[in-house]
């Protein structure tokens, strides 16, 4: 077992507390590497460089006043009024208090990069009333005890406990970046009155929680801290999920369907993976945040214990993802609301419209553009269970998806100027008059009673980003991910300095500033997308073997002064998707590296509408980086082709092609994290196919 603090150390106080990982894995005995602190790696320059400072100065900044303005956020009130610090009753969503927490985890964050004493000073005043709003018996949720519901435990989608674990979240990093322990102190009461809830009200509890965020929460207590309860707790969870269900003669193996007999059912659902346990599960379905957050938190249960029949179930479930229900952006969430398909007998499908689903996956290729939901904690979420795959495995594949999602799905749910967000990323937008099918509109709003946890989603990861390049393994540094950065490696004792321009540029050249006296391997990735790739060390081209889509090793003795750079061919590709896969048949995706590129309408030069616009198969492309647009992106001139005037339909929407021919039109296209940036144009990722 852990002992207590284990692998962490105690600074003069007011400085940064010296285990500052962002996911310790370094005591996970099943893992293939472990995390680098955040401050051993520093941003110095570029693109992140650039987002950080918007996420560290706007961000952070207006979603903390939100948060503690009683008029507009109510979130800090909640706690204050279940302290008995102020008299009124909870507003906002039964969620509010995860903005707190995620809040808290995303200042640590920061104060672990910078040291800055008014975020110390701002947590300090915050968590004694976190510590004020716990009962007596460990249990901590403002929406019971300030009086939105009467009384503990009366339905899942309360989220009582989705919020305690963003409480062990933020504990687990407060507590290693500050040394302090009045927060961890609530959460592992928190956690032990979970574990025994649990365990003394299965009738209840079975179907716990419907968000499960708790389970990765407790891990991270039990990594920070030791706690064998929050182990335990995470592992019943995962556990429990969908064993409820014992089976009956027609359909032993999978859940009920709606003539079935009911005996043992208890009622789990695909919308929260309930139905079918983890270690059975085939497919991917339901609410994109609950299973993203569940599949990773079944990874960090994997890392601790050494469950090999949850990692092959986790793999074979990220295959069905990534192979049949993920968007080219990394968006895993298509509906907004619908009903699942499933083989309740191997080889056969059935539509269950019993079963509806919201926010997620209900079927095998159906990926919506102009409807897509497509919600921006989902897309964290996602990337979340990779950064765990990855580091479970070693296997760059994962990695590839955590690129994929950082740059196309995850920053899209944020404004360039980082003071508004959105929940909805759909891949094809009409413009003012577009008709979206969900409640969340894609307008950019700040949160309040609604609209909390995508913000502070995309905050604590953007503020933690130079915690997700590197990782280390015996004598080896892993490098996942690129970006401007200096890094002081102390389990390897390597300092190195990181220069780029990615994702603008495929160039990276890394400066060893000091190295051990011993050989050490330096782990590269080569992007899937990079079929051309290059190292050289001190000037001298090195062989590679390796294919892209791997790590590339390069193992020497190290010395100050040596140089290795690694070049990857930016080659502007036309994607296509599975032809099953109706939504974009016939149409091309433009995609740079790893940065996936959309059509805005005012970026189409000429009187020709936006409607009008097709792709050329043999479309040429010419890259060119623009500091004055859009906080500095490289766009895509190319000349596309005008397809006939929709307006001139000779049978209502009907028009006929045959003798017409096809004019050209010179457009630019932008990166798609950066689109409605500029007022509400049309959109679209996907685009046809010139004849």
């Amino acid at each position: 077992m852990k002992t207590l603090f284990a692998g962490l150390a105690f600074l003069i106080a007011g400085q940064c507390f010296a285990d500052t990982s962002l996911i310790r894995i370094d005591g996970s005995p099943h893992a293939k590497m472990q995390n680098v602190g955040l401050n051993e790696v520093t941003i110095t320059g570029g693109f992140w460089r650039d987002r950080q400072e918007v996420n560290r100065k706007v961000s952070l900044q207006v979603l903390w006043e939100r948060a503690t303005n009683e008029k507009d956020g109510y979130a800090l009130k909640n706690f204050q009024i279940a302290a008995g610090l102020k008299q009124g009753k909870h507003q906002g969503v039964a969620w509010e208090d995860a903005w707190v927490y995620k809040w808290i985890e995303a200042a640590c964050y920061v104060y672990a990069s910078t040291g800055d004493q008014t975020l110390l000073r701002r947590m300090d005043s915050i968590v004694p009333i976190i510590a004020g709003a716990q009962e007596d018996d460990g249990y901590l949720a403002t929406q019971v005890t300030a009086g939105r519901f009467t009384q503990r435990w009366i339905q899942p989608d309360n989220h009582e406990l989705y919020n305690m674990g963003h409480l062990f979240a933020a504990a687990a990093v407060h507590h290693r970046f500050t040394g302090k322990t009045e927060l961890v102190d609530v959460a592992n009461r928190a956690a032990s009155f979970c574990l025994q809830q649990f365990k003394e009200h299965a009738d209840v509890m079975w179907e716990y929680p419907l968000n499960p965020s708790i389970i990765m929460g407790a891990v991270e207590l039990y990594r920070a801290t030791g706690n064998q309860d929050a182990l335990d707790l995470a592992r019943h969870i995962v556990n429990l999920r969908g064993s409820t269900y014992k089976g009956n003669a027609n359909f032993p193996n999978w859940g009920r369907p709606p003539w079935g007999p009911i005996d043992n059912y208890q009622g789990g659902r695909d919308l929260y993976q309930n139905f079918i346990p983890l270690r059975r599960e085939k497919e991917v379905v339901g609410h994109a945040v609950f299973f993203t957050y569940l599949y990773a938190g079944a990874t960090d249960v994997y890392m601790e214990t050494g469950d090999k029949s949850l990692l092959v179930a986790l793999e074979r479930l990220w295959a069905d993802l990534t192979e049949k229900k993920m968007y080219i952006t990394g968006g895993v969430s298509p509906v907004h609301k619908g009903s699942v398909t499933r083989s309740f007998v191997e080889g056969e499908r059935q539509v269950c419209r019993w079963e509806p689903i919201h926010e997620g996956i209900t079927t095998p290729y159906d990926l919506p553009n102009h409807n897509a939901y497509n919600e921006t904690c989902g897309m964290v979420g996602n990337m979340m269970w990779n950064w765990r795959m990855l580091q479970a495995t070693g296997d760059a594949r994962y990695a590839e998806i955590m690129e994929l999602s950082w740059y196309n799905s995850i920053l899209s749910g944020v404004e360039l100027d980082g003071a508004q967000w959105s929940y909805t990323n759909p891949l094809r937008w009409h413009g003012k008059e577009h008709e979206l099918w969900s409640h969340d509109y894609h307008e950019r709003h700040v949160p309040g009673l609604r609209h909390i946890c995508c913000p502070t989603n995309v905050l604590r990861h953007v503020a933690a980003y130079q915690g997700y390049l590197f990782s280390t393994s015996e004598d080896t540094l892993w490098l996942h991910h690129y970006a401007d950065c200096d890094a002081s490696l102390k389990t390897l004792g390597l300092k190195l300095k990181e220069t780029t321009n990615y994702p603008w540029d495929g160039k990276i050249q890394l400066t060893i500033q000091d190295a051990p006296d011993r050989a050490l391997a330096l782990k590269l990735r080569i992007p899937a997308w990079a079929n051309k790739a290059s190292i050289q060390v001190n000037g001298k081209s090195m062989s590679l073997a390796t294919k892209p889509g791997s790590y590339a090793k390069v193992a020497r003795e190290w010395k100050a002064g040596d140089t290795i750079e690694l070049n990857l061919e930016m080659k502007t590709r036309l994607l296509a998707g599975h032809p099953r896969t109706e939504q974009f048949r016939n149409q091309v995706a433009v995609k740079r590296g790893p940065v996936v590129y959309c059509l805005e309408s005012n970026d189409v030069k000429g009187d020709v509408a936006f409607e009008q616009i097709a792709m050329d198969a043999g479309a040429m492309f010419e890259p060119e980086f623009r500091s004055d647009l859009l906080g500095g992106v490289t766009v895509l001139k190319t000349t596309a082709k005008a397809m006939p005037d929709p307006e001139k339909a000779i049978v209502g929407q009907y028009v006929d092609i045959t003798d017409q021919r096809m004019e050209s039109v010179n457009v630019e296209l932008i990166p798609y994290y950066s689109w409605n940036n500029r007022e509400e144009p049309k959109m679209s990722v996907w685009l046809p196919l010139a004849r």
